[in-house]
């Protein structure tokens, strides 16, 4: 059973691929995922916009994902 809670796709472009090879770049691509895979690093990669004011703050952006949608004029901006 696999050890991991998240599919991930890998696709690889070389001819020889070896298992181990296979499992060692799945290990690092979770370790990557699992360090921005929570609600701390979730805030800092994001703004949210409120008609004319832009906050990053913490506990206003968790309160406003918490809901399916966001109310109106209310968008959720990537800082990437």
């Amino acid at each position: 059973m696999s050890k991991y809670r998240r599919d991930i796709i890998l696709i690889i472009k070389d001819d020889a691929v070896y298992p181990d090879s296979i499992d060692t770049r799945v290990e690092c691509l979770n370790y990557v995922i699992a360090c921005v895979d929570n609600k701390e690093g979730f805030c800092q990669a994001h703004e949210l916009v409120n008609r004319n004011r832009i906050t990053s703050n913490k506990r206003k952006i968790l309160s406003a994902v918490k809901k399916e949608h966001l109310k109106p004029f209310r968008f959720l901006l990537n800082k990437n």
